[in-house]
């Protein structure tokens, strides 16, 4: 009878242990913060508190050799944009450069003095990672960043303003630019 006791108690012990060790499933919750991306607002260079779409706008990456990749965004009216930012390795200084057009596909006999412009960015940081949970992995944050803008005849960018110069989230803008 003490040996059925023992054993119905190691049984009740062993369920309780494991019911107690069981973790939520291993999803990652949509509402999870993970990697941020750089989020830059358009402003009017005129009026410096207000809000200025970029006028069909047109993004592109370019690679390590200058050369654009597919464009993420395309011939869309702006005043927002978020831009993912390449990882290296924590710690390593890494370097996104992008093409900002603006304007895309106008033609002089289209609209008068209208022509597409095109700036480019770069963007310098290093990446921390960051556990989240199991499900999740790790997110990457970016620190010490700064964003250039390459100076050429027709610039379009007159003026920029880093707000952030750690992206940790994607509640605000870390870079504004007047145009």
């Amino acid at each position: 009878m003490k040996q059925k006791i023992s054993y119905i108690c190691v049984f009740i012990g062993l369920v309780i242990a494991g019911i107690w060790s069981c973790e939520r499933d291993d999803i990652c919750a949509d509402i999870t913060q993970t990697t941020p991306q750089l989020i830059i607002r358009f402003y009017d260079a005129n009026e410096p508190d207000e809000l200025k779409a970029a006028r069909r706008l047109t993004v592109s990456a370019l690679d390590e050799n200058n050369i654009a990749l597919d464009s993420f965004v395309y011939n869309f009216d702006t005043d927002s944009l978020v831009i993912p930012l390449r990882i290296e390795g924590e710690g390593v200084p890494t370097i996104s450069r992008f093409i900002l057009e603006k304007d895309t596909d106008f033609r002089l006999d289209s609209l008068p003095n209208t022509m597409s412009n095109i700036d480019t960015i770069t963007v310098t940081y290093r990446s921390q990672f960051i556990y989240v949970s199991r499900a999740c992995g790790y997110k990457s944050i970016y620190n010490n960043v700064i964003v250039t803008r390459e100076v050429d005849d027709d610039i379009w960018i007159l003026e920029r303003d880093i707000i952030n110069t750690t992206i940790d989230n994607e509640t605000e803008a870390h870079v504004i630019f007047r145009h």
